[in-house]
């Protein structure tokens, strides 16, 4: 069976793929795509990225390191160090992190359970939505 195209695919199986490739320091991209995927049912999206970080001598800049995924993409490498989870409800993510642990994603794992930081990251609310973040170094 051939494999579908990327115009059938959606945006989160491209995501998926992208964890799924992506090896670095102590991220195992195949062992946490493989992980996600058991454990389906606790989350709704996810996203391999990189934040960038505020350059406060210069306001309103570039976020430094932010595109450097842009300088990597030649070398056919998605330079992204943190994972984020949306999960179904705040005991999701908890239950998620559990499994990162026990299934051995590494990293540092995060708990984001204030409500309003979530609502406002995700541009909005009124859902109860959990979150976890994993950076690895």
């Amino acid at each position: 069976m051939p494999s579908p195209s990327l115009h059938e695919v959606s945006v989160q199986d491209i995501q998926l793929e992208l964890i799924r490739r992506s090896r670095h320091n102590a991220f195992d991209g195949e062992l946490v795509h493989k992980s996600l995927l058991k454990h389906r049912a606790l989350w709704e999206e996810v996203l391999l990225d990189r934040q960038g970080i505020a350059n406060y001598r210069t306001p309103g800049g570039l976020l430094v390191t932010g595109p450097i995924k842009l300088r990597d993409l030649p070398h056919n490498h998605w330079n992204a160090d943190t994972l984020f989870v949306l999960t179904v409800s705040p005991a999701a993510a908890r239950e998620l992190a559990e499994v990162a642990k026990r299934d051995g994603w590494g990293g540092e794992l995060q708990l984001h359970e204030d409500r309003d930081e979530t609502d406002n990251a995700l541009g909005g609310g009124p859902r109860d939505y959990g979150l976890l973040s994993v950076w690895w170094d």
